[in-house]
């Protein structure tokens, strides 16, 4: 999973985040962002994910996948 919900919301104490599940293949859609060589996100797949499910932190996307995941998802919602 990788989380899309904004600081503020993740350093709340809110049980619902936002996120997107990784994909171990390209959506072949202009909405999916390359995370690293294996996995992609799809800005389509928005699901909210309760705190209690997460157990660790497996590692960050770096800042140029970010912006690339904030584009996307802008253009997937609109804003």
């Amino acid at each position: 999973m990788v989380l899309l919900s904004s600081d503020g919301v993740n350093e709340s104490e809110r049980p619902w985040l936002l996120g997107t599940e990784l994909l171990d293949r390209d959506p072949q859609d202009i909405l999916g962002v390359a995370v690293d060589a294996r996995y992609w996100v799809s800005t389509l797949n928005l699901t909210r994910l309760y705190r209690p499910w997460l157990a660790e932190r497996v590692a960050e996307v770096d800042a140029e996948v970010q912006e690339q995941i904030d584009v996307a998802l802008r253009a997937a919602l609109d804003l």
